[in-house]
């Protein structure tokens, strides 16, 4: 596996060298110098880091901005209205959606929710006792019939949530 794959595996997971080498089992000196070319990553490890695009729609190749993860990830939505607050996020009611995809930076989900472009949402997970949310936008919407497709792009990346999500999914 050459250098600029595995930094952009690593970089489109949002990981920092350091969480990459700790997923791996490897130190942060390793990946730094599979990085910079100065040493190759053992066949363990490139399983490992393998594993990691496996999951993905699209393997790496600058062709989107982040790694794409087929998951069949269930989700919790709330569509945000304009009034929303902090004091009345929790009372705004969710509905249920399996994500199709997930990467650091968006997501795509069916519903049959009424959701239009540009609608603000707040997506959640729930793994066990942990609960992890973060704010989004509807950027596309494909389909006619009652349910469609939505792509979601996070506010801002959010690459520690976002990992957190994508590790419970490789490793369930």
């Amino acid at each position: 596996m050459d250098p600029e794959s595995i930094k952009k595996i690593r970089l489109s997971l949002g990981w920092s060298q350091e969480r990459l080498a700790r997923e791996l089992g490897v130190s942060f000196s390793t990946v730094n110098r599979w990085e910079r070319g100065r040493t190759s990553p053992s066949p363990m490890a490139v399983k490992g880091i393998e594993k990691l695009d496996m999951h993905s729609g699209s393997h790496v190749d600058g062709n989107r901005q982040s790694l794409r993860l087929k998951a069949n990830c269930p989700v919790d939505v709330r569509l945000l209205g304009q009034n929303t607050t902090i004091a009345t996020f929790r009372e705004t009611p969710t509905f249920g959606a399996v994500t199709e995809n997930l990467s650091s930076s968006g997501l795509m989900f069916k519903t049959s929710e009424k959701v239009t472009n540009g609608k603000r949402l707040s997506i959640g997970w729930n793994f066990g006792d942990k609960h992890l949310e973060t704010l989004s936008k509807v950027v596309w919407i494909k389909g006619t019939g009652p349910e469609k497709e939505v792509g979601v792009r996070f506010d801002n990346p959010m690459p520690e949530v976002i990992s957190n999500v994508i590790n419970a999914i490789v490793k369930g």
